[in-house]
């Protein structure tokens, strides 16, 4: 008589998140995750920081904390050997600088729009 209740079903699951697969007595699940960033994508979210920093209304003390940290995500991502955790850290200032903005304006939806394309992935939004 053959033993019917082991299961020998493979499961390949790519692009996911926090997926648990239930009911299932042997199950293989493949993730793939794309956390990574292209450094000629930093470098294009940048340069659009440096020529329209001044159209998001921030008070001068945040503008000028948004480019210089603009500015030392790029020297990091440019690097021989970028620092994840810098870049993340430095990353995540940035958007919570773009995000404050005091006007909802198309500069303001331009940079974030840039910025989810050039760190978006490496920060989860």
């Amino acid at each position: 008589m053959e033993d019917k209740s082991e299961s020998s079903t493979t499961w390949n699951i790519t692009g996911s998140q926090d997926f648990i697969a239930g009911s299932q007595q042997n199950f293989i699940q493949n993730n793939v995750h794309n956390a990574g960033f292209k450094p000629e994508d930093v470098a294009s979210l940048v340069e659009l920081i440096r020529r329209n920093g001044d159209l998001l209304g921030l008070p001068e003390a945040q503008r000028d904390e948004l480019i210089q940290d603009a500015e030392i995500l790029e020297d990091e991502a440019t690097s021989a050997s970028p620092d994840e955790s810098k870049i993340r850290t430095i990353g995540r200032r940035i958007r919570e600088l773009l995000v404050s903005a005091p006007a909802d304006s198309m500069a303001q939806q331009m940079l974030l729009s840039a910025f989810d394309q050039g760190m978006g992935s490496m920060l989860g939004s």
